[in-house]
């Protein structure tokens, strides 16, 4: 499963986030994945609490928001959604085309609580 991975890179960044905010402890991470990700969500989601069990971070929720395919035609410049992943611009016909969003993980934001308040990164 390469979801463990995943987050096992996803807490390196986010440690790396809370030293260089002066520490606290971490209560929420929240990533965005797509469905170019290859990454399915239950798998990650298990995967942040087997995590979390075994560092005794058992307070710490991951949220996961997926986030839709959008791709840009080249030659019209049009944004759009590929329908079955099938990437011809509807406006032009055209198959020139680049992903613009649902291709990644992406760390959106985590929420520390420290000594004097409560914060987001």
């Amino acid at each position: 499963m390469h979801e463990m991975s995943l987050v096992k890179s996803l807490i390196a960044q986010v440690d790396k986030l809370v030293a260089s905010n002066g520490g606290g402890t971490l209560r929420r991470v929240r990533v965005q994945v797509g469905p170019l990700s290859g990454v399915e969500p239950a798998l990650m989601k298990s995967a942040w609490e087997q995590w979390c069990a075994a560092a005794g971070r058992r307070g710490a929720t991951l949220e996961i928001e997926q986030v839709p395919l959008v791709a840009r035609c080249r030659t019209c410049n049009r944004a759009f959604h590929p329908v079955r992943f099938r990437f011809r611009c509807p406006a032009c016909g055209g198959t020139q085309t680049e992903t613009v969003s649902g291709d990644g993980v992406i760390l959106h934001s985590i929420a520390l609580d420290d000594a004097q308040q409560g914060a987001t990164v």
